[in-house]
């Protein structure tokens, strides 16, 4: 099943993955979450690196995300990796929005350039792919500016556009605004009340289970918890404090 199709039927829980190892992505996949997204934008990812990264996914069957860097023509290189979608940061207005599904697309409906990658099986099977790449590849567009606010209903309405994500910490620096503070929730409430009224289905990051929960509670139905390098200061924090304090107790 698509991730397009999974979230057409329900919710569908991911993860951020920024560390350049292919056995923390697939331990993220065998963790039990229903997409990992590779992070280009913050994570040093490179091409080659997400074409193996989007394999180790594959071999857990999870499908793999790409936040892209910008919106340019990594989106199109990404895909022809074997992504199975893209998340585009810092969409601000509905033109860079149409811009996105342009990339996303083959044509008729955008203007995608078709060629012997991996997602084709290097040609093999370039027409099976074409033919059902509009309708599985999953775009993301994330609003996460002040500008992406006030725009957020026109964006949420561009045709093509899978998912309006919110991304709350850059929109807390965009705003001026603490994380958590009342203009910082109105903003976060501007946008998903927009993607709402225009129809669309809606995503977040969050820190921890107990936001998912929340949003979710809200009518959100895409989310991205927490990151690997989260994970790992988390887990192995948690462990040290742990063994330290048996530690003290037998000393």
């Amino acid at each position: 099943m698509s991730l397009r199709a999974r979230l057409a039927a329900g919710p569908v829980l991911g993860t951020f993955a920024g560390v350049n190892a292919a056995s923390a992505v697939e331990t993220l996949g065998w963790a039990g979450f229903d997409a990992v997204c590779l992070d280009a934008e913050h994570g040093a990812l490179g091409i080659a690196d997400i074409e193996n990264l989007v394999r180790a996914a594959d071999a857990t069957a999870t499908p793999a995300l790409v936040r892209v860097p910008e919106l340019g023509p990594a989106i199109g290189r990404v895909l022809d990796a074997g992504a199975r979608g893209v998340v585009v940061p810092r969409v601000e207005t509905a033109e860079q929005a149409a811009e996105a599904v342009r990339r996303v697309r083959y044509p008729p409906v955008g203007a995608r350039g078709a060629g012997p990658g991996r997602a084709t099986r290097y040609g093999g099977a370039i027409a099976d792919y074409l033919a059902r790449a509009n309708d599985e590849v999953l775009l993301v567009v994330q609003v996460e500016t002040a500008t992406g606010v006030r725009n957020a209903f026109d964006i949420a309405a561009t045709p093509g556009v899978d998912v309006v994500f919110v991304g709350p910490g850059d929109l807390s620096v965009s705003l001026g605004a603490a994380p958590g503070s009342d203009a910082h929730r109105a903003a976060i409430d501007e946008i998903l009340g927009a993607a709402d009224r225009a129809g669309a289905t809606t995503g977040i990051f969050a820190a921890d289970p107990a936001a998912v929960a929340e949003h979710a509670a809200r009518g959100v139905r895409f989310f991205l918890l927490a990151a690997d390098v989260v994970f790992l200061a988390q887990g192995a924090a948690s462990a040290a404090r742990d063994a330290r304090a048996r530690l003290d107790r037998t000393t």
